[in-house]
């Protein structure tokens, strides 16, 4: 996405912060969508919702004939699955904006606040700041046929891929508003022009000063993922916090701006990095820890209340969870449903985490002690 279509939606967002201007209120409806999931609450603040029928969402959805997604994804992802559903749904055009998970929550933060929305579906990674937001009117419901089979699926323990991928224990979370739609496995990389021998595995990065002063990591301060993933860590290798103060790292807000980091030789490897963010950059290598499971996290789609186009909002979310769509982007994940032909199905073994589900005291000792060991 470019600098100046950045610079016009920060304009956006500021300007309506600062008219502070109030939508009417409008109620979802909620009729028969083949199988909708099993929440019954409607978003307080919806600015439009989906028609009643998935036909008629269908229908509408060509009317409507636009979608602004925002996306914690990397550029070259978020154009393999804009292209990907634009061949599905020819008729809707599809916009994508790489936002790291603190961007998203800000930006959506203060357009919540204003009573406006520019934005129309998440995918991010963040589901503390969605259950934070659930009761105020932020979230519409997902209602999709197969994003509802999808769930009946796992609910009913469909078996998990014969790759040995992650395996997710339903689809549709916190009232029907919060998808899982994919997982990302975490490892380690380096720059294929910089380091001439890969390194074997995660704890050879901390053998000497090979790397000191030249490797990056996520930001533990921008997301409790990175929080729990380096925690996480820590449970594998006891003295890793201060292994990691030792080697002054650079500090990524996520695995974005890493992954560039890491293309453009400003560093020459990255601790902890998920692989699909590196797939696309050109000087980069990647690999599980060869001694221990790798860990994944779950990436999810939500649909805003305040969506502009509720009904391409639902078409979208529902495409991610077809056949079809898992195989079309999830490239270079493990895809959600069992058996799905993707381009990276490597993830075998590995322990899937969710931050949320840690101890709050954990997390925030976890937090505290990297901070002090990174000098901060």
């Amino acid at each position: 996405m470019t600098t100046r279509l950045r610079s016009t939606m920060a304009r956006r967002v500021a300007r309506a912060v600062a008219a502070v201007c109030v939508l009417p209120l409008a109620i979802v409806a909620c009729g028969d969508y083949s199988g909708g999931g099993s929440g019954s609450s409607t978003p307080a603040s919806a600015a439009a919702g989906p028609a009643a029928t998935w036909p008629d969402v269908l229908k509408a959805a060509d009317t409507e004939g636009k979608l602004e997604v925002w996306s914690v994804l990397s550029p070259a992802h978020n154009d393999l699955v804009k292209a990907a559903f634009e061949k599905a749904y020819p008729k809707i055009d599809l916009s994508i904006t790489q936002y790291g998970p603190p961007e998203i929550s800000t930006r959506v933060d203060a357009e919540h606040q204003a009573g406006v929305g520019s934005v129309d579906v998440l995918l991010s990674t963040d589901r503390m700041w969605h259950g934070k937001h659930l009761a105020d009117g932020y979230f519409q419901k997902i209602v999709g046929p197969d994003a509802a089979a999808a769930n009946t699926q796992l609910l009913a323990g469909a078996q998990p891929s014969t790759d040995g991928a992650p395996k997710a224990s339903q689809a549709l979370y916190d009232n029907d508003t919060r998808l899982i739609t994919l997982f990302a496995a975490w490892g380690y990389a380096w720059n294929t022009d910089a380091v001439k021998s890969p390194p074997p595995s995660f704890d050879a990065l901390f053998s000497g000063d090979t790397y000191k002063g030249k490797i990056g990591m996520n930001d533990p301060n921008t997301n409790s993922v990175n929080t729990v993933l380096f925690g996480k860590l820590s449970e594998r290798y006891p003295d890793l916090f201060q292994r990691l103060g030792a080697l002054k790292p650079t500090l990524y807000a996520s695995s974005g701006p890493a992954s560039e980091a890491l293309g453009a030789g400003a560093v020459d490897a990255v601790l902890a990095i998920s692989g699909a963010a590196v797939a696309p950059v050109k000087k980069a290598g990647f690999a599980f820890d060869s001694k221990f499971p790798a860990l994944a996290t779950p990436l999810y789609a939500e649909v805003l209340a305040s969506s502009q186009s509720p009904n391409a909002s639902q078409v979208f979310t529902n495409w991610l969870m077809t056949p079809e769509g898992q195989a079309a982007w999830a490239s270079g994940y493990a895809s959600v449903l069992p058996n799905i032909p993707t381009a990276n199905n490597s993830a075998a073994g590995v322990e899937v985490f969710e931050a949320e589900t840690v101890d709050p005291k954990q997390v925030a000792a976890w937090r505290d002690q990297l901070n002090a060991a990174l000098g901060r």
